[in-house]
């Protein structure tokens, strides 16, 4: 790996970890952990790079579709019923 490459390597892994910082500052805990039960089950698939990004997409357009009929932990005020 030349110079650069590896130069990028560590600022994405740099980045990546403030990333996941942000998230769990502003979403809570619970997020990291649905994700981290995500990335194992993704992982006990055995799936390639390309299928679990693609089972990831499809889960992502799945729950925007849903989004009308899920309950996602948002509350419902009086006045809305």
């Amino acid at each position: 790996m030349n110079k650069d490459n590896e130069t990028a390597r560590q600022s994405y892994l740099r980045e990546f970890n403030r990333m996941n910082n942000q998230i769990d500052d502003i979403f809570g805990k619970g997020t990291i952990e649905a994700g981290d039960k995500i990335v194992e089950l993704l992982k006990k698939e055995d799936l390639t790079h390309d299928s679990a990004y693609a089972s990831l997409q499809y889960a992502y357009n799945k729950i925007r579709y849903e989004s009308n009929f899920l309950k996602l932990g948002l509350k419902i005020k009086k006045e809305q019923i």
